[in-house]
């Protein structure tokens, strides 16, 4: 009969350990952090020899410090679950799969990232529409130092690994993604796929992302220099002027097709969502006309096509700093990076419009149902900005249909039946849409195509009684905005 697992405890250093021995050359010492009296130790020591020796007669002796380690350190919930995975282990209802090359890190998180998971487990694992995001991130920090390690054989010590081996350059909030992965990899091989019995990260494993940037936005002189940019191509424009005065993600202005958008109405739908929530809001007025006209513009627009099809929308940093370079904005609080200042992103246009939005306000529960923000929290970081914009008298973002100067021509070259006042040109394939030109001015003068009766941007309504302003031609609920 193999000698069964015995140990003992001491108090040292102001906490109890308990060494429990597994063989006569290994006594491994484990700190009991939840023990405060001798009582308490003696009894968290008999479910530690408990565990070692049910190891050891399933013959998973090799997995003993790995459970006992975390049953040491763990009390309540925490540790009946330590104490169910070793059960698991013993009943053979937690192995590796039969597939070395299955098992590795790497060929998981790729049956992760390429959707094989998701085809697997529909209601466990969720489709993951930022997956080119994280594998990319997986392939520059993490494969290179784990993706070989076997899953059933991963320790802290390997996550521990890929840590030290982030640049030093890394911002926290960088570091704390990777490591998000890191587990987020290891808990589905926990449970749905139980390659693992527990995760091998604790508590607290992820790094802290207490250091916050100081947030940025635009001004609305400098938003309305931009806008009047022409040498900025004109597809970025537009997805600039949106991205400011609606609020949404840069994804979901990518994802963004005609079918949501009711120009009629001015209503906006966004059915995927980072968070999995559909919503849909009514358009700024100006926003809505900018997109009647820039239908127009698009001669090939239909219900299919995405509203702004830039190649790169996803990934705007660049050329958005480059853009405000060619616009001649040149703050130097926009472009300055330092431990409490990052360069200004595309994704600070939300920010310019959360803190507007505030600055003009408007309340929470209107500026949450544009940006999809799930709680007050994040909203309230920009409230000392909005008070300060507010203080400064800084006003309004510009109506878009008028911020940009090739859609204002061209809405007030339309006449009162949709017919246009001006020559007919040929199509306008070459907008900044799909590609850049170099000048959006001299794209513009050649690029006006022929009405077909289905723009519903100029619709007949009755003329505004005296010293009334003109009302656009959308709901009515609209227009009480």
């Amino acid at each position: 009969m193999a000698r069964q697992a015995t140990g003992s405890v001491r108090f040292r250093g102001g906490r109890w350990h308990a060494r429990v021995t597994l063989s006569p050359e290994d006594r491994p010492s484990y700190v009991l952090p939840t023990c405060k009296t001798e009582d308490d130790a003696k009894a968290r020591l008999a479910i530690l020899v408990d565990l070692a020796s049910r190891l050891r007669d399933a013959g998973h002796l090799g997995r003993a410090k790995e459970f006992l380690e975390r049953a040491a350190e763990r009390n309540g919930k925490a540790l009946d679950g330590v104490v169910e995975a070793v059960a698991r282990v013993c009943d053979g209802r937690a192995k590796a799969v039969a597939d070395p090359e299955a098992a590795t890190f790497r060929s998981f998180a790729a049956d992760w990232t390429e959707g094989r998971l998701r085809a697997r487990y529909p209601d466990h694992v969720k489709e993951k529409r930022t997956s080119a995001d994280d594998k990319g991130r997986l392939e520059k920090h993490v494969l290179h130092v784990i993706g070989h390690v076997q899953l059933a054989d991963f320790t802290l010590d390997d996550a521990d690994a890929v840590m030290r081996a982030l640049p030093t350059e890394l911002s926290p909030a960088s570091r704390r993604h990777v490591a998000q992965l890191i587990r987020r990899v290891l808990a589905m091989a926990v449970y749905p796929a139980r390659i693992l019995a527990t995760n091998p990260l604790p508590r607290g494993f992820l790094p802290s992302n207490a250091s916050a940037k100081a947030l940025t936005y635009l001004y609305p002189d400098e938003d309305a220099q931009l806008m009047r940019a022409t040498n900025v191509p004109l597809g970025h424009r537009v997805a600039y002027g949106v991205l400011a005065r609606e609020g949404m993600r840069r994804g979901e202005l990518a994802n963004l097709k005609w079918r949501s958008v009711d120009l009629e109405r001015g209503i906006l739908t966004i059915d995927q969502t980072k968070t999995d929530d559909p919503r849909a809001w009514a358009m700024d007025v100006g926003v809505a006309r900018a997109l009647a006209t820039w239908k127009r513009f698009c001669s090939t627009a239909g219900a299919d096509t995405h509203v702004v099809a830039l190649p790169n929308l996803r990934h705007l940093a660049d050329d958005f700093r480059q853009h405000l370079r060619l616009a001649s904005i040149d703050r130097p609080a926009l472009f300055e990076r330092s431990p409490t200042r990052q360069p200004i992103r595309a994704h600070d246009l939300r920010a310019t419009y959360v803190t507007v939005s505030l600055a003009m306000g408007r309340t929470e529960s209107f500026i949450a149902d544009r940006t999809g923000h799930t709680s007050s929290v994040m909203i309230q970081k920009y409230r000392r900005a909005a008070r300060s914009f507010s203080e400064l008298g800084l006003g309004a973002l510009a109506p878009l249909d008028e911020a940009i100067p090739e859609l204002r021509a061209l809405g007030a070259s339309t006449g009162p039946g949709g017919g246009q006042k001006g020559p007919q040109k040929g199509p306008a394939e070459n907008l900044g849409v799909t590609s850049t030109p170099p000048n959006a001015e001299s794209t513009y003068k050649t690029s006006l195509v022929r009405e077909r009766g289905l723009e519903p941007l100029r619709v007949a309504t009755p003329e505004p009684k005296s010293g009334a302003s003109a009302i656009p031609p959308f709901s009515r609920a609209h227009r009480a905005r």
